[in-house]
Protein backbone atom coordinates (compact mmCIF):
# COMPACT_ATOMS: atom_id res chain seq x y z
CA UNK A 1 0.00 0.00 0.00
CA UNK A 2 1.20 3.51 -0.52
CA UNK A 3 -0.01 7.19 0.10
CA UNK A 4 -2.24 8.47 -2.22
CA UNK A 5 -1.09 10.74 -5.38
CA UNK A 6 -2.15 14.23 -5.48
CA UNK A 7 -1.47 16.02 -8.60
CA UNK A 8 -1.10 19.50 -9.19
CA UNK A 9 -3.97 21.79 -9.15
CA UNK A 10 -5.65 24.25 -11.52
CA UNK A 11 -3.51 27.32 -11.84
CA UNK A 12 -4.40 30.10 -9.61
CA UNK A 13 -4.47 32.92 -11.85
CA UNK A 14 -7.67 34.78 -11.07
CA UNK A 15 -7.80 36.43 -14.57
CA UNK A 16 -7.61 32.44 -16.12
CA UNK A 17 -10.41 31.14 -12.61
CA UNK A 18 -13.12 34.01 -14.06
CA UNK A 19 -13.16 32.63 -17.78
CA UNK A 20 -14.50 29.61 -16.60
CA UNK A 21 -18.39 29.07 -17.21
CA UNK A 22 -19.93 29.20 -13.30
CA UNK A 23 -21.50 25.87 -13.67
CA UNK A 24 -18.37 24.02 -14.83
CA UNK A 25 -16.35 25.74 -11.96
CA UNK A 26 -18.75 24.63 -9.21
CA UNK A 27 -18.34 20.49 -11.34
CA UNK A 28 -14.72 20.94 -10.97
CA UNK A 29 -14.71 22.05 -7.06
CA UNK A 30 -17.21 18.80 -6.39
CA UNK A 31 -14.53 16.52 -8.19
CA UNK A 32 -12.00 18.22 -6.36
CA UNK A 33 -13.56 17.86 -3.08
CA UNK A 34 -14.14 14.02 -3.52
CA UNK A 35 -10.99 13.52 -4.82
CA UNK A 36 -9.73 14.78 -1.38
CA UNK A 37 -12.08 13.00 0.39
CA UNK A 38 -11.14 9.58 -1.13
CA UNK A 39 -7.06 10.49 -1.07
CA UNK A 40 -7.48 11.84 2.24
CA UNK A 41 -9.33 8.38 3.15
CA UNK A 42 -6.75 6.18 1.91
CA UNK A 43 -3.58 7.80 3.44
CA UNK A 44 -5.53 7.37 6.79
CA UNK A 45 -5.93 3.41 5.88
CA UNK A 46 -1.92 2.82 5.33
CA UNK A 47 -1.39 4.82 8.37
CA UNK A 48 -3.53 2.54 10.44
CA UNK A 49 -1.44 -0.17 8.90
CA UNK A 50 1.92 1.56 8.89
CA UNK A 51 1.72 4.82 11.58
CA UNK A 52 3.41 7.77 10.28
CA UNK A 53 4.08 6.70 6.34
CA UNK A 54 1.76 9.48 4.79
CA UNK A 55 1.42 12.99 5.75
CA UNK A 56 -1.59 14.24 7.51
CA UNK A 57 -3.70 16.24 5.44
CA UNK A 58 -4.28 19.35 6.75
CA UNK A 59 -7.76 21.20 7.26
CA UNK A 60 -9.73 21.88 3.96
CA UNK A 61 -10.48 25.71 3.88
Amino acid sequence: MTCADRPAGLPEDASLIAQIPAPIRAGIIRLARAFRFNADSKDRLVNWHAPGSCPIAKAAP
